[in-house]
């Protein structure tokens, strides 16, 4: 499968969180933020992570996904980031 990654990337240590958001969380999100999803930062559907959360959840990732990225943060405990998934 072309698609598959070597190792589940999401269990590194070095690699954040990943969750898919669902619509009604990505609407939060979006209205909490005042911006609309394409003015989202993005992330390709080819990515590892991606790839990983995909075949974690037995499904596809819809073009026009949000996901959320959970970083460790010197400042502060967490800092969450989200991207818009593309295809690529």
């Amino acid at each position: 499968m072309e698609d598959s990654v070597p190792f589940n990337v999401l269990k590194h240590k070095m690699v954040p969180v990943h969750e898919l958001l669902t619509d009604e969380e990505t609407d939060k999100v979006l209205k909490r933020l005042k911006i609309t999803r394409d003015q989202l930062p993005k992330i390709k559907d080819s990515d590892a992570a991606i790839k990983t959360l995909k075949a974690a959840m037995n499904r596809d990732i819809p073009e026009k996904s949000v996901v959320r990225i959970i970083r460790d943060s010197q400042t502060s405990e967490t800092a969450e980031v989200y991207r818009l998934v593309i295809r690529g």
